[in-house]
């Protein structure tokens, strides 16, 4: 197996200008013609000259292939690994109907993300992760509030895969009912709860675990 750790700062800007600009001219030719003056005098009508139409055509220009290896990815041994960022997690989201589905469950509990890909074959990845939050003594400290471990199923080689890491730690503190009107009192967020310390394992033999899984493990307190 490898690993790769992704980088938190890691962006990819796709930058990709294709036009055609089609031209076309016509040429226009003018004759100019003398007649001598007779006794007689005849009146022509203008000859209207028909239009030839011109048909426009376009040439689909085909799609780029994809970058290999990945840019600006972590790399170690053949696997890549990123951390996308919030304009990419959404792009994801909206291309795939079954991150939808799991973004759901990121709305009350801490989620991460990370992007994986590999020179060869996969027959699983392995995702672990840390969930941390500010320190209730001081905010300007990190505690380690759990560990993550995130499993996903094949994958082929330079194929890319977006797996969404799902913990079961709040994003809100406890609801309470307010004394006054005996009503559930507005969720209140906790501070600094985040996902890191992400590193992701390609696995070349079969495991017999059920996959795909996110397993979290709170610190004992």
């Amino acid at each position: 197996s490898s690993k790769a750790t992704p980088s938190k700062n890691a962006t990819v800007k796709p930058d990709a200008k294709s036009s055609a600009k089609p031209s076309s001219s016509k040429k226009v030719t003018t004759s100019k013609a003398t007649k001598k003056p007779s006794t007689s005098k005849a009146t022509k009508k203008p000859v209207k000259k028909k239009k030839k139409k011109v048909k426009k055509t376009a040439t689909p220009i085909p799609s780029p292939s994809p970058i290999w290896p990945p840019v600006r990815f972590t790399s170690n041994k053949g696997i890549y690994a990123k951390i996308p960022t919030g304009k990419e997690l959404l792009g994801l989201i909206s291309a795939k109907k079954g991150l939808a589905a799991d973004v759901v469950k990121c709305e009350s509990n801490a989620c991460g993300a990370v992007i994986v890909a590999a020179d060869y074959s996969c027959r699983w990845w392995e995702i672990k992760s840390t969930v941390s939050g500010s320190d209730l003594n001081d905010q300007n400290k990190k505690v380690l509030l759990g560990t993550l471990r995130t499993t996903y199923g094949p994958l082929s080689p330079k194929t890319y895969a977006n797996i969404l890491l799902i913990s079961d730690e709040p994003l809100f503190l406890p609801q309470t009912i307010d004394p006054l009107t005996q009503l559930p009192a507005p969720a209140v967020p906790r501070v600094g709860i985040v996902v890191g310390n992400i590193s992701a394992t390609c696995h070349k033999s079969a495991t017999e675990e059920k996959i795909p899984t996110n397993i979290y493990t709170p610190v004992k307190k």
